[in-house]
């Protein structure tokens, strides 16, 4: 019975070429991009599930308020340093505990090895307790993990980094030579682990022990429970512990460390316990992360969107095979005569479309593996190859097949196998292809999900081209960042600025801890002399030097900019006077305290600038204080030329006559801005990805479609050409119904898309209001891709030959 099924299945499909064709296309693309995104989905799903005891792993982050009014809120993924081990002594189901202090993903610190010239900025450098290995698994190749960071001035390597500095040979007992001049450590390497074993937010390079003199005996020095939150703090539960339990008592734990700090302070602080395997996808809004995280809510409309791709194939198969009904009618009268039932001639069809979709499911896989790269620059992952033959993805991808030709193929053997035998075997059946409610709510419902993705598309590049060509308050064009990445350079910054400053090309130069654009949590807690002392304000700050403002072109509203005297002087931004609310009449001259740990000190403000966008479009211009820094960490240059080969060539050479031991490292001050929309980029990719597929598959279903139509209609047509009518209106005839059928979609599609849209903009502060034109666009799109689709059948069935169509009458 099943073997007759099958045969009578395959012998329909071969019999149905065209409709076959564009049902198996797609589908097989509906697939292709469900398989995609759900092979990295659970990629995502998998980050920090390696380590032992994963469930019982926490991070400990930080929320901190400001008591006084306008106060600020800071979510942040880290703590302060003593609260990791505080934690282990007061409460017995933690059990183990560890601190990383993080150097950075993009920048790094100096290595080279002894005796030799070259050195390397590595990035992704942790400073890390002797515990961390207690607490996160990483397998050792080289060395074991118990006491590997015991003893000062030990660190230990990843597999990537030994083959950079090493080649082939074992790293283990050898030495590193981190920073230069002053700062200069010498490292014995005491292991090495393999950093392709799991997936982590930690990703790191190396750890140093936080008994290294230096940044690790000043960490190990802060007993403020309240202030210095830059360690990222993790905990290992007991086993059966209550991490909820464990959250209620963390107030009353700060309260009784804290107390004394927070109020000297002048800040509210809470902490929580952050699941580490949530880390990577549940951590929206929290700021000081260590890698770049997801969302679980873009995962989400990932997700649904693949689904909708899914849905907008199976309505072709739904269409396709329901028009055609007329086509199998005598098939199903002659079966159901003699004996066959309906849930037989259900089984039948659903059969059809289940062994469609599996042939389907089947092709997809290794399309899939072929466009993989791709897939991974447009998702920004690094999916393996081998994912695909995991047991997992393998499972999906059969489930998805049975479901796909289930969904595709239930209503239409519904409606085959209704029809009366009766009234076929007394003549052709002839149903009105294109007709019926329901096939029309389909197409609808193709038209809707194209229209609201072409909608989004263009809201979303014009945000992009917004944050492009908004004016950031300062001209990041011909701004090189050159980085002073250790303490020697840092203090040679004088004689490297004179320099430069003579190099071929440069207009100007000057120096600051944080150039414009790269991301800043540095804070001050402020308030105005004569007022409440623990009413403080948050204010970011940065390092300057002269000609700052000048270089970075961003103008001055009043006052002057700092001078290399400087101490106690500082300049700050229109949006610092707005939070105090002093008038910019009144500004220079006037004075902010600064109080930490109840000692107050008085700076003068001499100059305010306009403010400007020192972070992403998606946050209001904070205010900001900018102060003399003899020893900043980078250098800013404008240029005025364009050949910046040659000029890189001439700022290397400066740089290499005075510096040592330290790369020549820079950025261009534009492109780092650009990265700061780098997850709107993803998106908008995916989206005009995603809407190419949605219109393809519904192009080929209204292809197959209206060819159905239009063979139906042939006699009609001929009838109408004998008698006079002319192509125009003839082709006017067959596309009509169509162009109604997309004005209604459009109807649909404007509200939900200009609800999603706003939703979607609401994360950006400074963003595009959505335009009237932007929907009328949208619909004229639509319109003309279905003309065209549709037009291809019904201009060749209009100039046909009459004689053809009508001989047989």
């Amino acid at each position: 019975m099943i073997r007759n099924y099958f045969k009578t299945a395959w012998r329909s499909l071969r019999k149905n070429k065209l409709q076959t064709l564009i049902n198996l296309l797609g589908l097989t693309v509906g697939t292709v991009c469900c398989l995609s995104i759900l092979v990295y989905t659970i990629a995502q799903f998998d980050y920090d599930t390696h380590h032992k005891d994963a469930e019982s792993l926490y991070r400990v982050r930080t929320e901190n308020k400001s008591i006084g009014n306008n106060s600020i809120n800071s979510n942040f993924a880290t703590a302060g340093p003593p609260i990791a081990f505080a934690l282990k002594e007061d409460f017995p189901e933690v059990i183990e505990a560890c601190r990383i202090v993080y150097y950075g993903s993009d920048t790094g610190e100096v290595i080279r090895k002894p005796n030799s010239d070259q050195s390397y900025y590595e990035p992704r450098g942790y400073l890390a307790d002797s515990t961390v290995f207690n607490v996160f698994t990483y397998r050792f190749i080289e060395g074991t993990p118990k006491n590997a960071l015991n003893v000062p001035n030990t660190i230990v390597l990843s597999s990537t980094l030994s083959k950079k500095l090493f080649g082939n040979q074992t790293a283990l007992h050898k030495t590193l030579i981190r920073g230069s001049g002053e700062d200069e450590l010498t490292l014995t390497i005491t292991g090495v682990f393999d950093d392709t074993f799991g997936k982590s937010h930690l990703n790191p390079n190396y750890f140093l022990t936080m008994n290294t003199p230096g940044q690790g005996e000043f960490v190990r020095s802060i007993q403020n429970f309240a202030t210095q939150n830059f360690t990222h703090t993790y905990i290992k539960l007991a086993p059966g512990s209550d991490a909820g339990r464990l959250q209620k008592k963390l107030p009353a734990f700060i309260k009784k460390h804290g107390a004394k700090d927070l109020a000297l302070a002048g800040f509210d602080k809470k902490l929580f316990l952050q699941k580490i395997t949530d880390i990577h996808l549940y951590s929206d809004g929290i700021t000081m992360q260590i890698d770049k995280v997801s969302s679980i809510k873009q995962l989400y409309i990932l997700i649904v969107l693949a689904l909708f791709i899914q849905l907008v194939a199976c309505i072709n198969f739904i269409n396709l095979s329901t028009a055609r009904a007329s086509k199998r009618a005598t098939e199903i009268g002659v079966r159901k005569a003699i004996g066959a039932d309906k849930s037989i001639l259900i089984r039948q069809f659903i059969g059809e479309s289940v062994i469609l979709s599996l042939f389907a499911s089947l092709i997809s896989l290794p399309l899939t593996a072929l466009i993989l790269p791709f897939i991974n620059t447009l998702t920004q992952g690094n999916v393996s190859f081998l994912v695909l033959l995991d047991w997992k993805v393998l499972l999906l991808l059969l489930s998805l097949g049975l479901f796909t030709g289930l969904i595709a193929g239930i209503y239409p053997a519904w409606v085959l196998s209704s029809v009366k035998p009766a009234r076929v075997l007394k003549g052709p059946v002839h149903r009105q292809a294109g007709s019926g409610n329901f096939r029309k709510g389909l197409v609808v419902f193709q038209f809707v999900v194209s229209i609201v993705l072409i909608i989004s598309v263009i809201v979303i590049t014009q945000q992009l081209k917004y944050t492009q060509d908004k004016d950031m308050g300062f001209d990041k064009e011909n701004l090189i960042a050159v980085r002073l990445g250790t303490e020697d350079a840092s203090k040679k910054f004088d004689a490297l600025k004179r320099e430069m400053a003579a190099v071929s090309g440069v207009s100007q130069v000057a120096g600051c801890n944080r150039y414009p654009s790269e991301f800043n949590t540095s804070d001050l807690s402020m308030h105005l002399p004569g007022e409440d002392p623990t009413n403080l304000i948050s204010v970011i700050y940065n390092g300057i030097s002269n000609n700052y403002f000048k270089t970075v072109g961003t103008s001055l509203l009043a006052g002057r900019e700092l001078r290399p005297n400087d101490s106690s002087q500082v300049v700050v931004n229109k949006a610092t006077l707005d939070i105090f609310s002093i008038p910019l009449d009144n500004a220079v001259g006037s004075k902010l305290m600064n109080t930490y740990e109840g000692e107050s000190t008085e700076l003068e403000i001499v100059g305010v600038s306009q403010d400007y966008h020192f972070a992403s479009l998606k946050e209001a211009i904070k205010p900001i204080l900018l102060y003399n820094d003899t020893t900043p960490s980078w250098l800013i240059i404008r240029a005025k030329t364009t050949d910046y080969q040659s000029l890189l060539k001439g700022l290397k050479q400066s740089w290499e006559s005075i510096i040592t031991n330290t790369p020549f490292e820079y950025t261009f001050v534009d492109k780092e801005v650009e990265k700061l929309y780098t997850e709107e980029k993803r998106l908008a990719n995916i989206s005009i990805t995603l809407s190419f597929l949605a219109i393809l598959i519904s192009c080929l279903g209204l292809f197959g479609l209206v060819s159905f139509i239009a063979e139906n209609k042939k006699k009609e047509i001929g009838i109408r050409k004998v008698l006079g009518a002319k192509i125009g209106s003839l082709v006017k005839l067959l596309v009509r119904d169509f162009v109604i059928l997309v004005i209604i979609a459009l109807l649909v599609a404007v509200p939900l898309a200009y609800y999603s849209m706003q939703n979607w903009l609401q994360d950006f502060t400074y963003r595009i209001s959505i335009s009237w034109w932007i929907f009328l666009l949208a619909g004229g799109v639509s319109l003309v891709i279905t003309l065209l689709t549709v037009s291809m059948h019904t201009i060749k069935a209009a100039t046909a030959n009459p004689v053809k169509s009508l001989r047989t009458e």
